[in-house]
């Protein structure tokens, strides 16, 4: 009876091992999907924005993703290319029109 079961084991564990390898395998010739690059934000466009009061932009318009921050506002340090970041001054108007 013990036979029997050490036997049983010894083949399922052989099955599972073989399964996970034919997987493998298959799947080792197979080139991996390339993430894609993120697109590059339009800031250039966006320059004529700048010495403008924020008060005057709309946000709607904007591209997405962006985002509008001041002096004292709390922001990710996370670059991200795609963003469009529209940075206002003391004063209320924008000093700087960048990506990341």
């Amino acid at each position: 009876m013990i036979r029997t079961l050490v036997i049983l084991a010894a083949g399922l564990t052989l099955t599972a091992c073989a399964t996970t390898a034919s997987t493998t395998n298959a799947n080792a010739g197979a080139d991996p999907v390339p993430m894609p690059e993120p697109q590059p934000c339009a800031a250039e466009a966006y320059q004529v924005l700048v010495g403008q009061p924020v008060g005057g932009v709309h946000t709607d318009s904007l591209p997405r993703p962006h985002r509008v921050y001041g002096p004292g506002d709390a922001v990710t340090m996370d670059y991200r290319p795609d963003r469009l970041n529209i940075v206002v001054g003391e004063d209320g108007s924008i000093i700087e029109v960048k990506c990341g």
